[in-house]
């Protein structure tokens, strides 16, 4: 089983402004190496992975956070609002079927500073970046060093949220499909038939409810898209311990499989 970009382009890239948004991503100058990478991605290992798989990989990922505290990790805004040419959903993707497994965070850490693609996506620009507000702006070394580990360890966090979603309702019937065009540039973090599916979490930047933190939402960017879609949210209360990987409850999964199964 897998899903490529031509199975997100019949499903989401069907009217005037999608196709638009398509073309618009393919000619950005920053997509220039972005795009061939991503419109090549086929997702197959993700649909493999057992409940057992994802609560492993949780159990054995060290802190993606380090010892680092809230007050410095977002202490430096350049790095609290950076988002590199690869959005971090395409590279855990990528690492995720080179390794074949949902990488622990030092797995992924390690594919970021040693595979040559993984450098192209994220080792290289983050320490370039790094460089630029060490040596130009005269930020502190240690503070910029922090701040990135908390904006790549809070990713990292989201996207195991992400992985452990699919699994469970993939496990309760839902024929849940992922892939990283359709999160990075349609904002769906997954889908089943027409229903398009958003994980969003209740704190500051993702008020409740709202919208906040994800720009314009899937309900948006697709409200013209023919047959038209439907839209679904799981949404989480905001995490309460320091570290570790905050997962819908099986309630909210068994009430969202319910849901996406009825229709």
């Amino acid at each position: 089983m897998e899903t490529t970009v031509n199975d997100v382009l019949d499903l989401f890239c069907t009217s005037v402004s999608t196709e638009r948004r398509l073309d618009d991503w393919r000619r950005d100058p920053r997509r220039e190496q972005v795009a061939p990478v991503v419109l090549a991605h086929s997702t197959r290992v993700l649909y493999r992975l057992t409940e057992g798989d994802v609560h492993d990989v949780c159990q054995r990922t060290e802190h993606a956070l380090g010892q680092v505290r809230r007050e410095v990790g977002e202490s430096v805004p350049q790095i609290v609002d950076w988002h590199p040419n690869f959005a971090f959903t395409h590279t855990f993707h990528t690492c995720v079927e080179r390794i074949g497994a949902v990488p622990t965070y030092q797995q992924f850490r390690e594919f970021s500073l040693s595979d040559a693609e993984g450098l192209d996506m994220l080792g290289s620009p983050s320490k370039e970046l790094i460089r630029r507000l060490v040596v130009k702006q005269g930020v502190e070394q240690w503070r910029a060093q922090a701040a990135m580990r908390w904006r790549i360890g809070n990713a990292y966090y989201g996207f195991l949220r992400e992985v452990y979603t699919l699994v469970q309702l993939r496990r309760r019937g839902i024929d849940l499909r992922v892939h990283p065009l359709a999160d990075a540039l349609f904002r769906v973090d997954a889908w089943t038939g027409r229903r398009a599916l958003s994980l969003r979490v209740g704190n500051k930047k993702f008020r409740q409810g709202g919208n906040a933190g994800r720009k314009t939402p899937a309900e948006q960017l697709l409200a013209d898209v023919q047959p038209p879609l439907r839209f679904d949210t799981i949404e989480l209360a905001a995490a309460t311990r320091f570290g570790q990987v905050h997962v819908p409850t099986a309630q909210v999964l068994d009430h969202a499989a319910t849901r996406l199964g009825a229709l």
